[in-house]
């Protein structure tokens, strides 16, 4: 059958083929192309006898214009140019010799406009000087005696005559008359224009007729000519090549003919074997049709059941190549079937095929174990999934079956569930560390109790006592205490009591400070305190941290704050949260770290200002700053509780807390509190 449909086909093909180009050479478009240069040539000698007359009209003085010789022309040179052009382009012999011959007349036509702008310029001299000529000989004449207007008379007629006729002969007599009359020295300034007027005529006018003459002899008729026979001669032999492809055409069309009939009487044969073969057939259609039927039922039950699954049912062939996908593959990874039937499965998990092929050489078993891989989007993102597999054969083809469930939300819980439980320890760390801390400080405050104590006697006792050895040195001179001289003991004794009073009032307001901070909230926290003293509270119980992470710290108190309604131990927290904050976000001693406290213009309001020079927070993260366990420190114990709760204490004062930040440049935290607040109750704080 291959053999048979293949010859016939070629065929016909080559003979359509043949009928085309034989009507394509029949249609000789070079007949076209003689038509249109023979309209060419014809428009060249129109214009050739417009230009011609134009010039003769010139040289008798009737045409006063010269623009219409300049547009016919450039028109002629135009024509003869582009005719050129087009018979140059071809490759054929004929038509590149008749290029040549149109190139000659180009070249003739150039050297007649060039003859022609020779001719303008020295007729229009010519007749500039006649008309001089004539007016100064009439205003001479009026005005001359008998002897010159006689002279003047025969002058003119000497001039007309050579106007009319310029030969030698009346060349000759115009000049010998003109000497004559400048030969007088009598003659006034106007004699000798009129005889220059009259020299100049005598030259120029044989140049014009000269040009004029060379001009007329142009051989362009004999050049358009020439053009026209060897177009006349290419056209002949064009349509004699035309006649013998026609004659051709014909007789491929017969040849044609004939095969398509010898094809159509095989054609028929075979269609009375094809009914035959046709009635055997139609009885094994219905029977399939039938089969097919059965077949397209079970595949629509079975594709309800897995459209309504909410996992993902897939299925590949050997290759990974994916030959099912059911609805809920399509909501699961952003793909529908038509887009992903046919390609590789590979696209949509990882870790799978390697694993799929495995199980399929290995075994024969139907159902494998459930695994864990992940899963691609079609945008690109992955996410957990959960896969069972099971294989399956059709013939000989093996194919692989995946039910694939999302656990990106449980793992998510599970995430979640872990975060929790780690922020639960870090707040169970952090209470018993408030409870060791007030423990500490109760310890540490007794044994500095006695040494504020002594350290005031031992004030009393080294001033008492001075008077003692003041007396001592005065008689007895220079002694020693402790090894130590008396006048260098004397000096500093008193200095190192003081010390050590000092130091020890320190660890007192340190101690008290802890105390005050971690001191449980009551129901009467909310007298007046002033902004600044909890300021200094907060900075005094982190110093150690700042003296740690910055050279560079300032503090701006304002004087001039009213006080505020509240609990300053919250205040305090809220401090200490804020500056914790901007010393983690220092990455260099050198960075500032600044607190000011003041009051807001017209607002009725005073804040607690913290800057700092550090890294800066992300856009995206300063709307996030208050939310509960959002944190950028998690790496470093962060609970994501600060500031949550720093803002939580703000909106018990009626105040809020405000954030501006930008990246590797610093952030600005203010804590804002209202001056005239309602009265201020614990119990406000359910937060």
């Amino acid at each position: 059958m291959t053999g048979f449909s293949w010859k016939p086909r070629l065929i016909v093909a080559a003979l359509v083929g043949a009928i085309t180009y034989l009507w394509i050479q029949s249609a000789n478009p070079e007949l076209e192309r003689r038509n249109r240069l023979q309209a060419t040539l014809r428009i060249i000698e129109l214009r050739d006898a417009e230009l011609m007359r134009d010039i003769l009209l010139t040289r008798a003085g009737l045409l006063t214009n010269y623009d219409a010789l300049t547009r016919t022309g450039q028109s002629l040179l135009n024509l003869s140019r582009g005719l050129r052009d087009e018979l140059a382009a071809s490759v054929s012999p004929e038509p590149r010799r008749m290029g040549d011959l149109a190139g000659a007349l180009s070249a003739a036509l150039q050297d007649r406009l060039t003859q022609i702008e020779y001719l303008k310029s020295d007729n229009a001299l010519l007749r500039n000087s006649v008309m001089s000529f004539n007016e100064i000989g009439r205003n001479l004449q009026l005005s001359a005696n008998p002897a010159d207007s006689a002279r003047l008379t025969n002058l003119w007629r000497l001039m007309a005559g050579f106007l009319e006729n310029a030969g030698p002969e009346s060349a000759r007599e115009l000049e010998q008359e003109l000497e004559r009359l400048s030969g007088l020295n009598s003659q006034s300034d106007d004699y000798q224009v009129l005889i220059a007027h009259g020299r100049l005529i005598v030259e120029v006018l044989p140049k014009v007729d000269a040009a004029l003459q060379s001009i007329i002899g142009q051989p362009i008729l004999s050049r358009i000519d020439d053009l026209q026979h060897a177009l006349r001669l290419y056209g002949d032999g064009a349509e004699r090549r035309a006649e013998h492809f026609r004659l051709a055409l014909y007789l491929v069309a017969v040849l044609l003919a004939a095969y398509l009939l010898y094809q159509f009487a095989l054609l028929r044969s075979h269609t009375l074997a094809l009914r035959r073969a046709h009635a055997s057939l139609k009885q094994e259609i219905g029977e399939r049709l039938q089969a097919e039927s059965w077949l397209r039922e079970s595949e629509a039950r079975l594709r309800a059941i897995t459209d309504s699954a909410r996992e993902a049912i897939v299925s590949v062939d050997a290759g990974g190549n994916l030959v099912s996908w059911n609805r809920g593959a399509a909501l699961m990874f952003g793909e529908a079937a038509e887009e992903a039937l046919g390609t590789s499965s590979q696209r949509f998990w990882m870790a799978i095929q390697a694993q799929l092929q495995a199980e399929a050489d290995a075994t024969d078993r139907m159902i494998n174990p459930i695994t864990e891989s992940l899963g691609i989007r079609r945008d690109g993102e992955t996410f957990p999934i959960e896969v069972s597999l099971s294989h399956w054969t059709r013939g000989e083809e093996r194919f692989s079956t995946a039910i694939i469930r999302d656990i990106s939300a449980r793992r998510q819980l599970e995430a979640v569930a872990r975060q929790q439980e780690l922020q639960l320890i870090q707040a169970n760390k952090m209470t018993a560390l408030g409870t060791l801390v007030s423990g500490v400080a109760h310890e540490i405050n007794n044994p500095n109790q006695l040494i504020l104590l002594n350290a005031g006697l031992l004030a009393d006792i080294w001033s008492d006592a001075l008077e003692i050895l003041d007396d001592r040195y005065r008689a007895g001179g220079e002694f020693s205490l402790a090894g130590l001289s008396y006048t260098e003991l004397r000096a500093s004794a008193g200095v190192l009591i003081d010390d050590i009073g000092d130091g020890a009032k320190r660890i007192e307001r340190i101690v008290a400070d802890l105390k005050h901070y971690a001191r449980p909230q009551t129901e009467q926290a909310g007298a007046a305190f002033s902004l600044n003293e909890a300021v200094e509270r907060a900075v005094r119980l982190v110093r150690h941290v700042i003296a740690r992470k910055t050279d560079h710290f300032e503090i701006r108190l304002d004087s001039a704050l009213p006080p505020l309604q509240g609990d300053p131990r919250q205040v305090e927290q809220v401090v200490v949260n804020l500056l914790i904050n901007g010393l983690d976000a220092l990455t260099d001693t050198d960075q500032t770290l600044g607190v000011t406290t003041r009051r807001l213009d017209d607002e009725g309001e005073v804040c607690v200002e913290v800057m700092d020079q550090g890294c800066g927070i992300s856009p995206e993260h300063i709307q996030q700053l208050c939310d509960p366990f959002f944190t950028t420190k998690q790496a470093c114990g962060g609970t994501g509780l600060g500031l949550a709760i720093s803002a939580s204490l703000m909106r018990a004062h009626g105040g809020r807390l405000n954030f501006s930040s930008e990246p590797g440049r610093g952030t600005v935290a203010q804590a804002i509190f209202p001056v005239n607040s309602k009265p201020w109750s614990a119990a406000e704080h359910a937060d």
